[in-house]
């Protein structure tokens, strides 16, 4: 190996070493995913591989290599300054490999590489430390024996490289050294000498989520994610933007009854609500943790959910219900301030929307109810906790709030705990004769889906490698049902209105389609002494479900909402969802997706094979999509979903 222990020329070699390594592991992924598009472009994609490894691992290693250049000055502790190159350059490609191996698991749960969630979860170490240990022990510890192993290896073969290191001695050499690294680093990051850096949309080169995701590498994948959170929308982050005009237009589109006459310009998004009931009732929100319709027996889904099956019959039931995106967080703004899906940061999260937001807790709160979130674990995870109490809640719920609970897992309580906790508190209201709102959110169903023993059992004929998730889909079923079995005995039953809705789906991917439309589709179903069954076949949506509420328990006015009371029979067919950085839209049958730098994908959905064939091009439609995708980001920007802009009307209680 000639000149490998001169100048930079070993750090030169360990760049390469760690490109290979890159190749070997997107190879390996590639082999394991078995995505048709990326073996028809196999060349492309190993090719613009190579191209994003550059961008991802020159700023590593030009870092250090400065670092070397300096040493050349020096005229001591020149060992200790190799040692630590060494070190650095090890550990480089230790961090390396270690986010390739965590992309297999990653895969397997989101259907992408590392992403903005990858990132995230780093901030509760607690519950994914928990979660890994319980459930994912073995993969754990062969990916800290490889990353170890290839930290080792990289160690040794620095070390062989610095190995009789000879510093540069001309001057000319040593400039010429530092110019060629602080100029090809950057050239090398940007990729590119055109208007726009290098960006994953630049290297799309599939119709497939999943497949467009083959020539990054997760580490460049969750840094991009981190990056680009809550930046300024501009057409490079989002689709197109829209002027509050045009999102209003396509608002419009989508509404059932809206004022039209506002004279506040920032409750330019008000929905009118009205109601038939004389009397306020209280409500109930249940939210199922991933469970998704593919669980759903009567749904078409796995024969795992028979006590939600028996539901049905004696409730409101949406067999369309569409969630707007894949992760909790998502799920809890669209039921509870009926937020739309979005190109930015969750309201849980944002720090802008901490308080006075126009949430069903502030609303029934300012009507004299007693409010509350009841959950299992710790709520600070995404913030949860803030959200709520600054928005409406009186009290909230978490894990330390138990006494002698029956079963503790890494994500908090049992739901059986947790309905039984729930259950107490609505008596204890009940009998104070309190009105209250309440919000549950179960946690069983969370991988490692850790159970009470005997309790569920799973049927025959199931695949056994799922058989975790099964169970714990089952045991969160189970609990369901005992829970109401044991509300429909209470006294408050009459006098309440209760929705089970899933936050998301459990596993939501991107495999072989440019959106995975029908893994957002989850199970809705609204209960109640007076609440006639009805099978509701209409496309629906998470953000409908608040309008809907008030009008079934009694209240009414004018609320800045976008969804719709499904009450009215003037419900359009349109669902809106976000899966990471891509936004779908379905109308009917027609689906348009968006996603930024891209030419819009229109495709055809076929419900009963649960299948997108490639559609006709439809500009009404893409005009209609680009207004709702900027509603969220219009709305957050401009305070539209500020509580002063609800009026209520007066109401016999």
């Amino acid at each position: 190996m000639p000149f490998k222990n001169k100048g930079i020329f070993p750090l030169i070699y360990l760049t390469i070493f760690a490109l290979i390594v890159l190749s070997f592991f997107r190879i390996c992924l590639i082999i394991y995913v078995q995505e048709p598009s990326v073996f028809d472009n196999l060349g492309y994609v190993l090719l613009q591989g190579l191209r994003v490894d550059l961008a991802t691992v020159c700023p590593l290693f030009g870092v250090i290599t400065l670092i070397l250049l300096l040493c050349q000055f020096l005229k001591e502790h020149i060992i200790n300054i190799l040692f630590l190159i060494k070190i650095l350059s090890a550990l480089s490609i230790g961090f390396l490999v270690l986010n390739e191996i965590s992309s297999f698991a990653f895969i397997d749960e989101y259907g992408v590489r590392p992403n903005l969630i990858y990132v995230e979860y780093l901030k509760y170490p607690k519950e994914v430390f928990s979660t890994i240990l319980k459930g994912h022990i073995l993969a754990f510890c062969l990916s800290i024996i490889i990353t170890l192993g290839f930290i080792i290896f990289s160690y040794k073969f620095s070390s062989y490289l610095f190995n009789n290191y000879q510093r540069i001695k001309r001057i000319s050499t040593l400039a010429f050294s530092f110019i060629f690294v602080i100029t090809l680093c950057p050239l090398a990051v940007r990729s590119t000498l055109g208007h726009r850096p290098l960006n994953p949309a630049m290297i799309a080169f599939s119709p497939s989520v999943l497949a467009n995701n083959m020539p990054l590498n997760s580490t460049y994948s969750a840094i991009y994610a981190y990056t680009h959170q809550d930046v300024k929308l501009t057409t490079s982050t989002i689709y197109a933007l829209a002027s509050v005009e045009q999102a209003q237009q396509a608002l419009d589109i989508m509404a059932s009854t809206r004022v039209k006459d506002l004279s506040d310009e920032q409750c330019i998004f008000n929905a009118y609500v009205d109601t038939k009931q004389s009397q306020y009732k209280n409500v109930v929100i249940v939210i199922e943790e991933s469970f998704g319709a593919n669980f759903i027996g009567h749904l078409g889904g796995l024969p795992l959910s028979p006590n939600y099956d028996k539901l049905v019959s004696q409730g409101h039931e949406f067999t369309n219900m569409y969630a707007t995106g894949h992760r909790s967080i998502r799920g809890l703004e669209a039921i509870s301030a009926g937020y739309p899906p979005s190109p930015l940061q969750s309201i849980v999260k944002s720090q802008k929307a901490q308080n006075n937001l126009a949430t069903l807790m502030n609303i029934y709160k300012s009507l004299g109810y007693n409010t509350s979130f009841v959950y299992g674990g710790e709520s600070h995870f995404d913030n949860m906790r803030n959200y709520f109490l600054a928005n409406g809640m009186n009290t909230v719920i978490e894990q330390k709030d138990y006494t002698n609970p029956q079963f503790v897992a890494s994500w908090g309580v049992s739901d059986e705990d947790l309905f039984t906790k729930a259950n107490s508190m609505y008596k204890e209201s009940y009998a104070k004769q309190e009105k209250f709102f309440s919000i549950v959110f179960t946690s069983s169903f969370h991988d490692p889906f850790e159970i009470p023993n005997n309790k569920v059992s799973l049927p025959k004929g199931l695949d056994e490698s799922q058989k975790a998730r099964f169970l714990g889909v089952m045991y969160a079923d189970y609990a369901l049902g005992q829970f109401f079995k044991q509300a429909m005995s209470e006294d408050y039953y009459k006098d309440t209105i209760f929705l089970v809705i899933a936050d998301h789906e459990s596993q939501v991917k991107g495999n072989n389609s440019p959106f995975p439309l029908f893994d957002f589709k989850i199970p809705a179903l609204i209960l109640g002494s007076d609440i006639k069954p009805f099978k509701d076949t209409r496309l629906v949506s998470q953000i409908d479900m608040a309008p809907t509420l008030l009008s079934l328990s009694g209240v009414s006015g004018s609320f800045p909402f976008v969804g719709r009371n499904l009450l009215h029979d003037t419900k359009e067919n349109i669902v809106a969802m976000q899966f990471n950085n891509i936004f779908a839209l379905r109308k009917n049958s027609d689906v348009i997706v968006l996603a930024p730098q891209s030419k819009p994908i229109f495709l055809t959905a076929n419900d009963k094979d649960e299948t997108l064939s490639i559609g006709t091009e439809n500009k009404e439609l893409e005009q209609l999509a680009v207004g709702i995708l900027n509603l969220g980001p219009l709305i957050y920007t401009n305070d539209y979903n500020q509580f002063k802009c609800i009026k209520l009307n007066k109401q016999a209680n």
